[in-house]
């Protein structure tokens, strides 16, 4: 397929691009002006070429251009000459800027104070980045009870920033948000419920594993119970710790198939795992669901051997739940 690559120049602003009239009549942002703070530029053709970049230092508002390992100051008129591919623009807020300024001075006070708070530090990378950070959000480090997960506590460092109070009653009084936190403890009501589903998954496998062995030491059963593998993997999933919520109901509905009079027979084809009929009956304690699906097999009398050429008579049929 043939392709190229269009090299008309495009003219772009470096400040004050105002994207108000193209925003969502539900959009409840109020800043809509944005200042440019990169560019990506390809020379070359649509096949091959090579790829350089144009950033500015926000700091000092010096561009810089970034060509493989060669770092150069540029003015910012080479910048808007440029053949931009891709242009990277952030929010411009004047009062962000000085909201972020005010922070540090009230960091750099060091004012003594009785409590330390700990807020999310992703939320404070909004804080530094974003001109609408919003709402401090510190469930990112709680649960819904109020304390820390047990499985987050050992890195619970990388998910928080010790902040001074002085500090914190600004940024709460300026976004609301929350909740506030002083003190960090493992939830002992998570940890409770985290053991109660592990001996759940435990006995579970446990109780499964024992129920099959038996099954699998019949040499010949009378009745097999199918089950849908797809829902056995999820089951399975679940028990061995790969996913946190446990299965719906089984689901054989992929499997079966009705037939005259109602009946639901196995789907020819169809995914499909053999189960005694005791564990069957413990599945479905556990979770409920269905349709039963049981193949019965009974061997014809002597005198109907004849009759049906030694052949075993498979009879496959359903008891509704």
């Amino acid at each position: 397929m043939y392709s190229f690559k269009i090299s008309s120049h495009v003219s772009f602003p470096l400040e004050g691009l105002d994207l108000r009239p193209f925003l969502a009549k539900e959009c409840t942002s109020q800043i809509t002006t944005y200042d440019l703070l990169s560019v990506i530029c390809h020379h070359g053709t649509a096949g091959s070429g090579h790829y350089i970049a144009y950033c500015q230092n926000v700091i000092n508002g010096q561009w810089y251009e970034f060509d493989d390992q060669y770092v150069t100051e540029v003015h910012e008129t080479v910048v808007q000459s440029a053949e931009a591919y891709v242009l990277f623009y952030r929010k411009s807020s004047e009062e962000a800027v000085r909201e972020r300024q005010q922070v540090v001075s009230l960091a750099a006070m060091r004012e003594p104070s009785l409590l330390r708070f700990y807020v999310s530090r992703e939320w404070l990378n909004k804080f530094n980045t974003f001109a609408e950070p919003g709402p401090i959000t510190n469930h990112t480090f709680l649960c819904s009870h109020g304390g820390i997960p047990p499985n987050k506590y050992h890195y619970i460092d990388d998910l928080v920033v010790i902040l001074p109070q002085n500090v914190w009653e600004h940024l709460y009084n300026r976004f609301g948000g929350g909740p506030a936190v002083n003190h960090l403890y493992v939830c002992s009501v998570c940890q409770v419920e985290i053991e109660a589903l592990a001996k759940r998954r435990r006995i579970e496998i446990d109780t499964f594993i024992k129920l099959n062995k038996a099954f699998q030491a019949e040499e010949s059963p009378s009745v097999i119970f199918c089950i849908s593998m797809q829902w056995f993997r999820e089951w399975e999933a679940f028990v061995k710790g790969k996913d946190n919520e446990p299965p719906g109901p089984i689901d054989n509905s992929r499997i079966a198939q009705v037939k005259g009079g109602g009946h639901i027979q196995l789907k020819q084809g169809a995914d499909y795992g053999q189960i005694s009929e005791e564990t069957w009956a413990y599945l479905h304690g556990l979770y409920g669901g269905g349709p039963e699906i049981a193949v019965r097999q009974s061997v014809a009398q002597p005198q109907d051997l004849d009759g049906l050429h030694g052949e075993q008579k498979i009879e496959a049929e359903t008891r509704a739940l």
